[in-house]
């Protein structure tokens, strides 16, 4: 008789763990569905607010990393990614591909690092050079003084020589890195993506 209520118990916790893992799964998709990384922080706060932790405060955050790992374990859908502090975030694949994952993890870090990198990204893969404006529109949401800002710290800095600002004949910037396309061959494409796409539709 004790075994089966010893079973019972049992069954009850693991019940209860699943539910745990289900809630914490779902508050991964909520934010996903706006298009958001959610921490471990972020996340603790909110399973605190639906008393999904059992533990006591000291113990809340080891029982929150076993409930995660449960959900990646379960959900291929859910992903982890470490973000510039060392911190993680989470997101499902399902609302939040990589690459878009990679640059709001980069958007957490330093705008000059940014900007960089997804220069460089953009001259070495596709390759083409990409308009300043861009980084005012999401998911970057920078304002124009504040590219404008990175771009004169960028040219000041040796790390970031590479990056080369061009103008099309409309007098749009584009920016492309030197590492990876000719300034002429750059120029031509930044004039193609401003003028020659909206005149050939």
């Amino acid at each position: 008789m004790p075994s089966v209520k010893k079973a019972a118990k049992s069954q009850k916790q693991n019940q209860a763990s699943d539910e745990a893992v289900d809630a914490v799964a779902a508050i991964v998709r909520k934010s996903s569905e706006q298009g958001i990384l959610i921490s471990e922080e972020d996340i603790m706060f909110c399973a605190e607010e639906q008393g999904l932790l059992t533990f006591s405060p000291s113990g809340r955050r080891r029982e929150l990393g076993k409930i995660l790992a449960a959900a990646l374990k379960r959900d291929d859908d859910l992903q982890a990614a470490k973000a510039p502090d060392g911190s993680r975030m989470y997101y499902l694949a399902q609302f939040i591909t990589q690459a878009y994952a990679a640059i709001l993890l980069r958007k957490l870090g330093d705008p000059l690092q940014l900007i960089a990198e997804v220069v460089r990204e953009n001259s070495k893969v596709y390759p083409r050079p990409v308009p300043a404006d861009m980084f005012t529109m999401p998911p970057f949401d920078l304002t124009e003084r504040a590219i404008a800002g990175c771009l004169r710290k960028m040219k000041a800095d040796r790390v970031y020589q590479d990056i080369v600002q061009i103008k099309t004949s409309t007098s749009r910037k584009f920016l492309f890195s030197s590492r990876h396309l000719e300034k002429a061959h750059a120029s031509m494409l930044a004039e193609w993506i401003d003028v020659g796409l909206s005149n050939n539709p």
